[in-house]
């Protein structure tokens, strides 16, 4: 997904509408997401890594983490816009309403959780080859100044300051989202069983995902591999 607009398109679960397309006889369905087009992209982007060592956490079964796996060192991203509504800025606002509406529609995609999740939406950022290497990311902080008024209070210009955390599903159990394919680097003692358990809390998707990864056998799993898990309808 290449645009020319830094988009946040948002994993917030009640938020997306399926639509059903029928072409040729052919049906097909599609999931429309919330999304977020910057009316003006940022002039930065602030990227910091965590480089420190991280301690090994033990295997599912409490035996010893192979010290040869890789750490998950999740990047942080910082960056500010502007919203305009002024008439100099010829792009339109996220919401037409205005400024106000526009950073609402941000806060209801990116912090604001569903009723049954007790954390904030996963989010994913596209803008030219900028994300191309990002995971799904979580808003670690949203904060906006109003920098010009109309005569009756009405803001019609704000500058948005952001900061978002990657997350992964091999460093946080809490990325569970089903409509959202996760991947998974294989450890000296994982099985497909352990990986179904531990991607859909339910050990029975193993030959799922054998077949997903066209493996031969249910044990063709070798140290470093990459293993995808699709969303699966429970």
């Amino acid at each position: 997904m290449s645009v020319s607009q830094l988009t946040i398109v948002s994993y917030k679960k009640k938020s997306a509408t399926q639509l059903t397309v029928s072409f040729g006889g052919l049906s097909l369905s599609l999931t429309l997401r919330p999304t977020f087009k910057l009316q003006l992209n940022p002039t930065e982007i602030k990227v910091n890594r965590s480089v420190g060592n991280v301690k090994d956490t033990p295997n599912a079964d409490g035996s010893p983490a192979s010290s040869k796996a890789i750490p998950y060192r999740p990047a942080t991203y910082t960056f500010s816009f502007t919203l305009d509504n002024t008439g100099v800025v010829k792009k339109s606002l996220p919401k037409s309403s205005g400024i106000a509406d526009s950073i609402k529609k941000l806060e209801d995609m990116t912090i604001i959780p569903d009723d049954d999740e007790h954390q904030t939406p996963f989010v994913r950022l596209f803008w030219g080859n900028s994300f191309k290497n990002s995971d799904y990311c979580q808003v670690e902080s949203l904060s906006y100044d109003y920098t010009f008024f109309d005569t009756k209070g009405n803001p019609l210009r704000a500058k948005v300051n952001l900061t978002l955390k990657e997350v992964s599903s091999q460093s946080d159990r809490g990325f569970r989202s089903p409509d959202i394919t996760k991947m998974e680097v294989v450890n000296e003692k994982d099985n497909l069983v352990r990986l179904s358990l531990k991607g859909y809390d339910d050990k029975k998707y193993y030959i799922r995902l054998a077949e997903v990864n066209n493996l031969c056998s249910i044990r063709s799993l070798s140290q470093g591999q990459t293993i995808i898990l699709p969303p699966i309808k429970k």
